[in-house]
């Protein structure tokens, strides 16, 4: 019987389902999220997500908001079934209910532009000119990829 996970990838909102090749060995989960520090957040009652420790640094460029939790989460994200513990198993909800709890998010530069009739202290501004950049954040919706049903993983006794 072959297990699966369902994988979030922040950088493009993707949340599919992949095969999790070994329940008995948290290095099967880490190479999934591209990781070898792995932290686990609880999901629910049932189930846990598997995050990479240190993607939260300088330089990244996407991140997840989770709504069970008070900081973003960057890098990718693994949800099993279970409390953490091995065996890792499959979860036991579909993807439509899972995805329902994250928001991906990038930050995005937007130009502001200097107005027709801005002076400056040194002399005329030309109308259309680079002023700033303001920064926002997108929020999106994961994008699920597959049909959810796992018929080719294992049945999930539903």
């Amino acid at each position: 019987m072959r297990s699966f996970v369902y994988l979030l990838d922040p950088e493009t909102a993707i949340f599919r389902d992949a095969e999790l090749r070994d329940q008995n060995s948290i290095s099967s989960i880490a190479d999934l999220i591209g990781s070898d520090v792995v932290q686990v957040i609880r999901f629910d009652e049932m189930h846990s997500l598997f995050v990479e420790e240190e993607a939260l640094r300088a330089g990244f460029t996407a991140f997840t908001i989770f709504d069970g939790h008070a900081t973003p989460l960057a890098g990718k994200i693994a949800l099993l079934g279970g409390d953490g513990r091995q065996p890792y198993r499959s979860p036991s909800i579909t993807m439509v209910e899972a995805a329902r709890r994250f928001q991906c998010c990038r930050p995005v530069l937007d130009p502001v532009f200097a107005p027709v009739d801005r002076m400056a202290p040194k002399g005329l501004i030309l109308a259309g000119a680079l002023e700033s950049l303001q920064v926002r954040i997108d929020r999106r919706t994961p994008l699920l990829l597959g049909d959810g049903a796992h018929s080719e993983y294992e049945d999930r006794g539903e």
